[in-house]
């Protein structure tokens, strides 16, 4: 395993952003991720577990310490249960069961990133979310070396949540998800129709970090507007950032090469040499108009890092 410096952090992210990490190491299974731990300790710098680099900001300043980026790739299948490495791609792990005939969780396809990341944000799409067919994740504590196996309450999954996003000693090894009986060809349908979904919404094949902000809960009046706009019910209350984005006239809005998404406001496109700067510029107009015009206050769903 090779520790490597003075990395570029452009190439590890779908956003295309970001300057250099002092050390980059790759881990591919747990004792690589343990000797990386160790490493960083030596150093005496921090630590950065990143995925599949697909929901992060890295600043044009760099990270002044370790990235650990995770490459486990295990897979392996007990009747209707999958067990995959944290490091593999989310739609590789939807069509690799897809083979075996286990589906039911089409809906997630497209979703870039890694299952780890996944898990980790509890992603969702089309109405499913990760812990919807989560059963365990095997974990370990980065202070003390201990292999934790988290089971469905334990990992306190919420909208876009989880004990994972709070508790960031923990790194995810695997988890096993419980996917559903079903023909091979019924299941590659389904996810290629998915696929085709966010294709038309224009969020496939471009450079940006996915959705920036969090679907934000709204007050009852905002509700109603969505529903009269566009005809259907908020759930639990929130709202899409998208639809708030673009009703304050986010919508193609530009800061050099970074701009948000023309189907909806809440993805930001590298449309040539984008940089965090101009980022960070359009979140702070994005965040401050929503918060002036509808009294709204709006989290990223992003990570930012070195920063």
């Amino acid at each position: 395993m090779e520790i490597k410096e003075n990395f570029s952090l452009k190439e590890l992210t779908t956003f295309d952003i970001g300057g250099q990490a002092r050390y980059y190491g790759h881990a591919m299974d747990c004792g690589d991720l343990k000797k990386l731990l160790q490493f960083a300790k030596e150093q005496n710098v921090a630590f950065f577990v990143l995925g599949g680099g697909s929901n992060v900001v890295f600043s044009d300043s760099g990270f002044d310490g370790l990235i650990i980026h995770i490459g486990i790739d295990t897979f392996g299948i007990d009747q209707d249960v999958v067990t995959v490495g944290a490091g593999v791609g989310l739609l590789d792990f939807l069509r690799r069961a897809a083979r075996a005939d286990l589906g039911g969780f089409s809906g997630m396809a497209g979703i870039p990133g890694s299952v780890g990341g996944a898990v980790r944000g509890n992603a969702g799409a089309f109405g499913q979310e990760i812990k919807d067919v989560f059963v365990s994740a095997r974990v370990l504590h980065t202070l003390t070396g201990e292999l934790v196996e988290f089971d469905l309450a334990m990992c306190d999954f919420g909208y876009r949540h989880s004990f994972f996003k709070e508790h960031s000693e923990y790194v995810i090894l695997e988890a096993k998800f419980a996917l559903t009986k079903s023909h091979e060809t019924e299941i590659a349908a389904e996810i290629e129709k998915t696929i085709s979904l966010r294709e038309e919404k224009h969020i496939q094949g471009i450079r940006s970090a996915g959705s920036f902000f969090i679907n934000p809960v709204v007050g009852e009046e905002l509700q109603e507007e969505f529903f009269r706009d566009k005809g259907v019910r908020s759930r639990g209350g929130r709202v899409p950032a998208g639809w708030l984005l673009d009703l304050a006239g986010l919508s193609h809005k530009r800061i050099g090469d970074i701009q948000a998404g023309e189907m909806h406001a809440n993805y930001f496109i590298n449309v040539g040499e984008g940089n965090s700067d101009q980022v960070m510029q359009l979140s702070s107009l994005a965040k401050t108009r929503v918060r002036d015009q509808y009294g709204v206050k709006l989290a990223e769903e992003v990570q930012l890092v070195g920063f």
